[in-house]
């Protein structure tokens, strides 16, 4: 997981949401400002997602939250949430809460990755059986893709044997969009790998 730095809504939403006796719409404009804020990763395992590919997210749900459905910092999008090993992300958690929130440092700060085998872990008890019991964000696939993930980048790191200048450069790549606008996948377990590895080659 990245923090989301949530913008101001799109126009087009804040004239429907202020619309006499208007309902939560997924109209485009709003898709396409959440893709844009997220750079089309899901905002909660991180895997590419599109205008095609992606359902929009209510952290407080719909259904025992009406009063924040139309809420733009109430939303993220997120994958479609189908795996092979069930269901994940927004499709997992259903109506579900979670304690933690995905806009500030304080919870992005407790997460770390097992390299080893790509599991997702937060220092804290809660929001760590969260991740696993609500998000399913531990399930084979999701941890098979952060561990590949994590692996190439050591394997690049490995063959071209980066210096601390190169480490800070490599990790601003990770950190930030592409030309097209776009997170990398899995971003955030290789921001956190990196991140360790310059702290450790500090003088």
């Amino acid at each position: 997981m990245i923090k989301i730095k949530k913008g101001k809504e799109p126009n087009a939403w804040s004239e429907h949401r202020n619309t006499p006796g208007a309902v939560y719409d997924a109209i485009p404009e709003l898709r396409a400002s959440l893709l844009l804020e997220q750079g089309y990763i899901c905002a909660y395992c991180m895997s590419r997602i599109d205008e095609g590919s992606s359902k929009i997210e209510h952290l407080k749900c719909r259904s025992r939250y009406p009063s924040l459905s139309m809420q733009y910092k109430n939303m993220v999008i997120c994958c479609p949430g189908n795996s092979n090993n069930g269901f994940q992300c927004d499709k997992s958690k259903g109506d579900s809460d979670i304690s933690f929130s995905l806009f500030y440092d304080h919870f992005i700060n407790t997460l770390s990755y097992e390299t080893k085998n790509g599991r997702i872990k937060s220092s804290n008890k809660q929001w760590n059986d969260e991740l696993d019991t609500i998000l399913n964000l531990n399930n084979l696939s999701l941890k098979l893709n952060r561990k590949n993930t994590i692996e190439g980048v050591i394997e690049v790191l490995k063959r071209k044997r980066f210096d601390r200048h190169q480490l800070s450069s490599e990790l601003n790549k990770w950190k930030n969009p592409d030309k097209n606008k776009k997170m990398k996948e899995f971003c955030g377990a290789v921001i956190w790998y990196l991140s360790k590895k310059i702290l450790k080659n500090q003088p």
